[in-house]
């Protein structure tokens, strides 16, 4: 008999009149060539935007940072609100929520970026696992293939339609 069952491994929808921003970060090596990327979606688990980016040589902890914060300058700039941000990157959502961060941390104006734009814009972030997190880290992966440093995708990549898909069914076969 088939039985069909929501998995917690699934992406999930936010609430009624939320929107979800899922980022992640790739380093080939640690430090190694650098990337970023994101997607925000809407209640129906809908593509509203996504973005890509390459930072060339940095480390992973760095790349995951550079993915909130350009995600965050992009809910800004789209004047978006009531948006939860995902982050598979403990470290980095640490860091901004609750670590403090030496002046001297390369990374400190970033954290301070992201922090000013979280309380401005009202969002919030939380920690999932990574396999709810494959749509941003395919963009992030996809981010290391181009020359920019920050690129608005209007349309999924077509590599990614497939898992959108899958997200927003939300459901697993058994």
């Amino acid at each position: 008999m088939l039985q069909v069952q929501t998995m917690e491994t699934c992406w999930s929808r936010p609430d009624s009149g939320w929107l979800k921003l899922n980022t992640d970060g790739s380093s080939l090596g640690n430090p190694g060539q650098s990337s970023y990327g994101g997607l925000i979606r809407n209640e129906c688990g809908g593509w509203v935007c996504g973005y890509v980016g390459n930072i060339g040589f940095d480390t992973s902890l760095s790349s995951e940072v550079w993915g909130i914060m350009m995600g965050l300058r992009l809910i800004r700039v789209m004047d978006l609100n009531n948006v939860i941000i995902e982050t598979d990157s403990q470290a980095a959502l640490l860091m901004i929520t609750v670590d403090r961060v030496d002046e001297s941390d390369p990374l400190s104006w970033m954290v301070k970026s992201c922090r000013k734009d979280m309380a401005d814009l009202k969002c919030f972030m939380v920690h999932v696992k990574r396999d709810r997190n494959r749509c941003a880290d395919l963009l992030a992966r996809l981010g290391g293939n181009q020359d920019e440093e920050f690129a608005v995708c209007d349309d999924p990549p077509t590599e990614l339609v497939p898992l959108l898909e899958d997200d927003a069914c939300n459901l697993t076969f058994v």
